[in-house]
């Protein structure tokens, strides 16, 4: 869920069963891994209980993505050649593929799920090289946004 501008939701799932959820709130970030997260990404194999808590961070303006972390605006900056893909059905949507390569990225294409009926929302992009996937949804397009930050006594403060 996002606004494209400064309220948004996201969770993003690694391969290995690993989860970020992440509610962005203006300038503070709520974050909460999973233990499949922490295990991997923090090197503890020790965790042994799911993750409660949510984490609240100052937004640091400096981070470019290397933390885990999304921008609520999605930005996708002018990259690379588009050609035309085949159609798609994304639950009850047509949908048509826009595929995008890179010169600099030979390995990796972009692939863009478009609505083919009524308006031309994105729908979905799908990342794939030899070393990762990922796949981002969207959807509720026109729906009011209602986020909140998770109660007091489930935030943790670290930084503010």
């Amino acid at each position: 869920m996002t606004d494209l501008d400064s309220r948004c939701r996201s969770k993003t799932t690694w391969s290995g069963g690993g989860a970020l959820e992440q509610i962005r709130l203006g300038k503070t970030d709520y974050v909460r891994p999973n233990r499949a997260y922490l295990r991997k990404w923090k090197n503890n194999p020790g965790v042994t209980g799911e993750q409660k808590l949510w984490v609240r961070t100052p937004v640091n303006p400096a981070s470019r993505g290397g933390d885990g972390l999304t921008s609520c605006t999605r930005p996708f900056d002018s990259f690379g050649t588009a050609k035309k893909g085949g159609s798609a059905r994304l639950g009850n949507t047509k949908a048509v593929e826009l595929i995008v390569t890179d010169k600099a990225d030979k390995e990796g294409a972009y692939t863009f799920y478009v609505a083919d009926e009524g308006e031309p929302y994105l729908l979905k992009t799908v990342y794939k090289s030899a070393a990762q996937q990922t796949t981002t949804a969207f959807s509720g397009f026109d729906e009011p946004l209602d986020l909140r930050a998770p109660k007091p006594r489930e935030v943790l403060s670290a930084g503010d």
